[in-house]
């Protein structure tokens, strides 16, 4: 399980002096969305409860789980939406995707692939305004398709030193793009690109920028237009307004800052981050939609079978044991020795986890939503991803 940490555990000594005390104000949900029913008779039914149990029993304030097979629709809810009322969760709350997000902006990105207006293995500065390539080293050489599966080796933004210290100083009023690039200006490649892997949130901003010049629009439109209006994902959002954002379902996240298992409401930090994390993490949806768009995808209903081809080509980092990453697309291995793998996302913000994936081998689509974040080390970090590999270690075994 792949885990960016954008936050290292020397930083989470300063947090609580740079945090505006809004920052861990309570924020209401709202009526949930229309959701399909669950199959109470769902084979999976028992050991998926049994195992969200377990971990809302260790500490975890809440946990949404949705899975979808040729059984129907199963959801689980765990914990609560607000520790502080105990109000609890639903299957129909919208969540803060974070990276799957990447999932869409690749799949925008080989839409103008598909469509001949871009070529994935020219360089990003024939497709970027000059005063953007002026600052990214290597621009000349860096493909487009080098920016998808990260091997382009242009730093990662988001674990800078001066992108963190935004963070722990400013987290409401978040760095605007122009600001982040500024961030990344002449920073040295980590490797010569295309010659290993290193998971970068500056790749996806730059996709972001290459589709918006391509089409001439701001990409929260070529978003709606593009994939979700066709595929009619009607609880899918971008880029919310923390009034509208009010006015829908979500539960509040809450952050272990001190690594001392008491948790805080970070719930405007997390909904400030996810705005400002654009093309790399911007999307936010309930479990239905995620999965919808998932197995839309897989089924050849956004992109054409060479564009899926395309996406399923794995890249493996040279310190790595297993494939790593496609063309927006995570490869997992929950089930060695039992077919090729599954695939989908991981999203972390600073107030969640989040993680959608395919199992080929029984056609199973699973969505995990966890309210609290891992991004600092310590009982959270490991109580999430323990809870993430055991669930998705069941479902991709599931026969």
């Amino acid at each position: 399980m792949k885990t960016n940490l954008i936050f290292l555990f020397a930083l989470a000594l300063v947090l609580g002096a740079g945090c505006k005390k809004d920052v861990y104000e309570l924020r209401d949900g709202k009526p949930s969305v229309d959701i399909p029913s669950s199959n109470e008779a769902h084979p999976m039914k028992d050991s998926i409860d049994a195992i969200v149990s377990r971990y809302i029993a260790k500490g975890i304030p809440g946990i949404q789980v949705a899975v979808r097979n040729a059984d129907g629709w199963y959801f689980v809810n765990g914990g609560y939406a607000s520790i502080e009322d105990q109000s609890p969760l639903s299957a129909g709350m919208a969540n803060l995707y974070f990276s799957l997000t990447k999932m869409y902006t690749a799949a925008l990105a080989l839409k103008e692939w598909e469509a001949g207006r871009i070529d994935l293995d020219a360089p990003i500065r024939q497709y970027l305004p000059q005063e953007v390539t002026a600052g990214i080293e290597g621009s000349e050489r860096v493909t487009v398709r080098q920016l998808l599966n990260h091997t382009s080796g242009i730093v990662n933004l988001t674990e800078l030193p001066e992108y963190q210290l935004w963070q722990l100083n400013r987290p409401l009023e978040q760095p605007t793009i122009e600001e982040r690039l500024a961030m990344v200006n002449a920073k040295p490649l980590m490797f010569e690109p295309g010659t290993d892997f290193s998971y970068s949130n500056t790749n996806f901003l730059l996709l972001q920028l290459i589709l918006e010049q391509l089409a001439g629009k701001p990409y929260e439109k070529l978003l709606k237009k593009e994939i979700l209006d066709p595929l009619h994902l009607k609880y899918t959002y971008y880029n919310l307004p923390e009034a509208q954002a009010g006015h829908l379902s979500f539960p509040n996240y809450y952050l272990d800052r001190f690594a001392n298992e008491q948790l805080e409401d970070v719930s405007q930090w997390n909904l400030a981050l996810v705005n400002a994390s654009n093309g790399y993490g911007g999307i936010a949806g309930t479990s239905t939609d995620a999965i919808r768009f998932l197995e839309a995808l897989v089924q050849g209903r956004v992109l054409n079978q060479a564009s899926l081809a395309q996406m399923r080509q794995w890249v493996q980092g040279q310190e790595s044991t297993q494939p790593d990453y496609g063309l927006g697309l995570e490869y997992y291995q929950f089930a060695p020795g039992q077919g090729d793998g599954q695939y989908g996302h991981e999203g972390d913000g600073i107030g969640c986890t989040t993680q959608v994936m395919y199992v080929p081998g029984n056609d199973t689509y699973l969505y995990i939503n966890c309210t609290v974040g891992r991004q600092i080390f310590g009982p959270y970090l490991f109580k999430t991803t323990d809870f993430k590999n055991e669930l998705c270690g069941y479902v991709a075994k599931w026969r």
